[in-house]
């Protein structure tokens, strides 16, 4: 696996206090560590997840219709949404990314921990999560 694959967490309420924030509760509470970033000089605010490529199971394909994350990569995974849900009540998108076009795919929060926990991710699939 090569460091080109990003994943990115976006949300309409997610401004740059808020960011910085999360950014810094995330090593505090042990889940997944998140990087405050704005798109651009005047773009939105973003939370990246670097490293994801470490969750992904030996051998991940690219081209996959969905990417094998590592039991460990799994339960991190969904441990850290299941932190986000609380701090961030509203609408947000999670997205894996190898510089391509998504896919929308909306799915209610427990679902996407379901995917997470079943060991798979949709390659170029932006997941837009709903609200609690």
């Amino acid at each position: 696996m090569t460091s080109e694959l990003y994943a990115v967490i976006a949300a309409p309420q997610l401004e740059k206090e808020l960011a910085h924030r999360l950014a810094d509760d995330s090593r505090r509470h042990g889940v997944l560590s998140l990087d405050a970033q704005q798109a651009g000089r005047k773009g939105p605010w973003l939370l990246e997840m670097p490293g994801v490529h470490h969750l992904l199971a030996e051998g991940a394909d690219w081209d996959a219709v969905s990417w094998l994350l590592t039991p460990d990569g799994g339960e991190r995974l969904a441990q850290t949404f299941e932190w986000l849900y609380t701090e961030l009540p509203g609408e947000f998108t999670f997205e894996v990314l190898l510089n391509e076009e998504p896919i929308d795919k909306l799915v209610a929060r427990d679902e996407l921990l379901r995917l997470v926990h079943s060991g798979h991710l949709g390659g170029r699939t932006r997941y837009r999560v709903m609200p609690a």
